[in-house]
């Protein structure tokens, strides 16, 4: 089965400073990876290992300088409208894909309206209160603004958000960083189950080990635009074979 997501050799990297200060950082270090339909692969780190630059380039939001970057079979980059609405992201703070001044509804139609047009306003709208459903909302949610709903609500309608389009890849960037410890444990099972509901691959990126440990079926560690180890979950936290593996499960 072809990947959801599949990375070969890439390369990214980004010039910072000025003058004799200028310099070239590494964001990237021919990183390869992959992720099945179906799973989660959690992408752990410190800051600055090069985690959001590898969402991003799964994304399609950056090309790689070098090196291959496929979602879905098709180069991240060049998406297009052939994969509208498959390829989705959960951000760590709701307000970033909620207007404060458009009802929660709307907010969560928005992207079925761009990805199938020919669905009518009705339709649209019982899908928006079906996906509400699914992820532990009642339809009078969609009448509300993001102020009123808590933080773990917004991030249920941020998740609703991107699986309105049923997509086939998900990039989750510090999607419960946010949230209180008991919010983080109900968003982390709320994705699970709509993952098993649904199908869709996923990349998890994370600095809480302890989110990762719950969300993914195997883990990269990155550490300087560097992939030091790829494995299951198990064997990350039983058995981990980098010397920096070791050293984070200790901070843990």
């Amino acid at each position: 089965m072809t990947p959801v997501l599949k990375m070969s050799e890439v390369n990214v990297a980004f010039t910072s400073g000025w003058g004799r200060r200028r310099a070239r950082l590494q964001a990237m270090k021919n990183v390869t990876l992959e992720v099945a339909a179906g799973q989660t692969l959690g992408v752990v780190g410190e800051s600055g290992s090069g985690k959001s630059t590898t969402g991003s380039v799964a994304l399609g939001l950056r090309r790689p300088d070098s090196g291959t970057a496929e979602v879905l079979g098709r180069p991240a980059a060049e998406r297009g409208r052939a994969l509208r609405g498959r390829v989705q992201a959960v951000l760590q703070h709701p307000h970033w894909s909620l207007n404060p001044r458009r009802r929660v509804g709307v907010s969560v139609r928005e992207p079925l309206a761009v990805a199938e047009r020919g669905l009518s306003r009705e339709e649209q709208r019982e899908r928006v209160v079906r996906m509400l459903e699914q992820v532990g909302l009642d339809a009078a949610t969609a009448e509300r603004y993001p102020h009123e709903l808590s933080g773990g609500q917004r991030q249920r309608v941020s998740v609703a958000r991107a699986l309105i389009t049923e997509p086939g890849f998900i990039v989750f960037d510090e999607a419960v960083s946010a949230l209180d410890v008991s919010v983080q444990l109900q968003i982390l099972e709320l994705i699970r189950e709509l993952q098993a509901a649904q199908g869709f691959g996923a990349l998890f990126i994370s600095h809480d080990l302890g989110a990762v440990q719950r969300v993914a079926d195997t883990i990269a560690v990155m550490y300087r635009g560097e992939v030091l180890e790829s494995t299951s979950t198990e064997e990350f936290f039983t058995e981990p074979a980098h010397e920096y593996s070791r050293r984070l499960l200790a901070a843990l």
